[in-house]
Formats: structure tokens, sequence, C-alpha cells
């Protein structure tokens, strides 16, 4: 008896999911795309996008976000390092979507979507195919497929006819996009600028500047939808849900350009100090060319050892790895100090000026801390000779 009650729980269960999952949407139905504003926590810095499915005659309140991972998943930093942690599509409701973005302080935009009642019931059928357990997990890129260009793609599959974007070339790559949103957070912008490769620095199209979420909220607000010869907007209806209660502030006493130049009068004012003292303070040179060396070597797992396209081919492993590895060498070589050293001076060298001219994004940290070592190695050639 108790085997028929859960077989009978279980079937209803099972028609009610099925039954919500191809539910038909009214001609009353709406479909929004919400876009946030930049939060205060890193993974929110670039802002976040939302897709808006609603009907109130048949109860629908379906919020599609794909930024969404799961915690809980089986090595989990280790998966998120290589880019082997897959994404996942989850669904809410508006109510709790609004209160979580009203609760972090951050800014919302909503925008509903000019489209018919079949491209409004295409899209729900996509969306809700694409949520079933077997379908809502993806693998993250965060140039070509995260949370914006997913929707952007969807919606571009479900309308009839072409979307026209009419979003004018502006002849900057996929890490120029990011700058606007670093400018307060400059260690952040140092941290990309360094773990970020040459494949970023490729020119993006004005489709692809849709992988920030305000980006797409503009071209969608001025985009157009082409059916047959007939022209309609993409977006009839533009409402702030929430004020933007966030305040970002540049300081420039933590600018890394401010603290490294700090950091040579230091490492000047050492260097001065062994010399009047005529001591070597050897530990200190290990730990720094250390340090260096393992960014390194880092830079070089994160292009070849993981799935994250847009840190391939990191010219910064050129400044970090070569020049300080031979100078570690040098410093336990009994014979060949002295040339040892003048090839990791050389190979700073050539960096520093090859820098100017690379494709690759630099900034004047990189340059500064090259200055730092460059210095040390300076101080150590003349103390053997």
């Amino acid at each position: 008896m108790r085997k028929i009650i859960y077989l009978s729980i279980l079937i209803l269960l099972t028609s009610l999911f099925a039954s919500a999952a191809t539910k038909t949407l009214s001609h009353s139905a709406r479909v929004m795309l919400f876009t946030c504003a930049p939060g205060q926590e890193l993974y929110a810095g670039f802002g976040h996008s939302a897709l808006w499915v609603s009907d109130p005659a048949t109860g629908v309140d379906r919020l599609y976000n794909y930024g969404t991972f799961d915690f809980d998943t089986p090595n989990f930093y280790g998966k998120f390092i290589r880019g082997k942690l897959n994404y996942m599509l989850s669904v809410t409701n508006v109510k709790r979507f609004i209160r979580e973005y009203d609760y972090r302080k951050i800014g919302v935009e909503g925008q509903t979507l000019n489209l018919r009642h079949r491209e409004k019931q295409k899209l729900y059928n996509l969306l809700e195919e694409n949520a079933k357990p077997e379908n809502r997990l993806y693998q993250y890129d965060f140039f070509m497929d995260n949370c914006a260009t997913r929707i952007r793609d969807i919606v571009v599959d479900a309308v009839d006819g072409e979307i026209n974007f009419n979003t004018p070339d502006k002849n900057v790559t996929f890490r120029d996009l990011l700058f606007p949103y670093l400018t307060h957070t400059p260690w952040t912008k140092f941290g990309i600028n360094l773990i970020l490769g040459l494949s970023s620095d490729a020119k993006a199209s004005p489709y692809d500047y849709m992988y920030l979420p305000e980006h797409m909220e503009h071209q969608f607000g001025r985009a157009t939808i082409t059916d047959n010869g007939n022209e309609r907007e993409l977006v009839s209806f533009e409402k702030r849900y929430l004020e933007n209660r966030l305040e970002f502030k540049y300081n420039l006493l933590y600018d890394p350009a401010v603290i490294f130049t700090f950091f040579i009068l230091v490492i000047l004012l050492i260097s001065f100090w062994e010399s009047r003292k005529n001591i070597y303070l050897k530990w200190f040179d290990v730990v720094l060319s250390s340090i260096a060396v393992v960014a390194g070597l880092f830079l070089f797992f994160m292009w070849v050892g993981t799935d994250h396209s847009a840190t391939n081919y990191n010219l910064n492993i050129l400044w970090l790895l070569p020049a300080q590895a031979i100078f570690l060498f040098a410093l336990k070589s009994k014979n060949k100090k002295k040339r040892l050293v003048e090839i990791s001076m050389g190979i700073l060298f050539i960096v520093a000026i090859a820098m100017q001219f690379w494709p690759q994004e630099t900034e004047l940290s990189f340059l500064l801390l090259i200055v730092v070592f460059f210095i040390r190695y300076l101080f150590f050639y003349k103390k053997i000779e």
C-alpha cells in the first residue's frame, strides 16, 4: 500500500513538472532582460544579466540566471582554476532576484523585449529546455560563453527574422572593454593584465562587446528586428527597478604603480646599506626571484594546463620567469656567476624594450618590477667583480 502511495505521489509530481515545462503562454506574457550594475565582489565587478518570463494569466514567473555554479562540486577550486568548472542555468522568481540585489545595493535595469507571441513561446520553451538537469550545465568562457552571451544567443535564436544591433565598431580589444570597470580597483586591473594572455588583445567585434552585461543592455536598447521587410525595435519599454547605491572610489596610495615606485626606493636604500656595511642579503634576492619564478610558472600553467582561452599566449612570462630562474641558478653556482647574471640582466633589458612594442597590453607596474629586479642583479654583479 505504501509503495502505491509513493508511486502515486511520484507520478503526480512528474506530471506537474511536465505541465509546467510545457505550459502555453497567454498573449499577456512578457519577457524582460534584467541588467545589474557592477558589484563590490570580484565576480560581480562587470555586472550581471538575467532573463525573466512573466505571465500572470498562467502563473509563470521564471527568472533565468546563467551565472551560477555549485559550490558542492567535487574539487571545486581545482576545477575553477583549470577552467573545468561547469556553470549552470538556475531558475528563481523575480521577487527573490530583486530582493537580493536590493540587499547588495546594486542597481537593476529592466528592458521589456518587443517579441511576438510565438517568439515569446519559443524563447520560453528554449529556456525551459536549457533548465532541465541534463542541459543546464555549460563550460563557462569569460569572453565567449557567459551569463550575458547565453542570453544574447538564445534571444537571437528565438526571434523571427534577424536582429540588427546597430552598434558602431569602436576598434577595441576584449581587454580594452574591461578597463572602464577597473578604474577604481587598480590592483584588480594589475592582476587581470598580468593573468590575461595575448588572446585577450584580439580585436572584438561589436557583437562580441555583449560579453559584458551593460554593453548588451545598450545594444539591445538600440537594436531592431527585421522580418519579411518589416522592422521593429527589440526593446519596447525600459524601467529602473533599483537605484545603484554603491560608491566606488579610487585611492592613489593603493595604486600598484605608486607602491612599486616606493618599493624601488626601498630596494635602493637596502642596496646602499648593504654596500656601506659590505654585506649581502642573499636570502632577500632568493625570496624576490623565487616569487617571480612561481608567478611565471603559474602563468605558464594557466596557458597550457587549463581550458581558459583568455589566459593563452601570455607574454608576461618573459619578464617573470627566464631571468629570475637564471639568477637563482647564479646564486647557487660556483662558476660563471658573472656570465649568468649578465644573461639575466640582458633578458630583462630586452624584454623591457620589447614590452613597448609587443601586441599584448602591459602597464607601468610591470616595468617598475623589472627595475626592481635589475637593481638587485646589478648590485650582485658588482659584488662579485
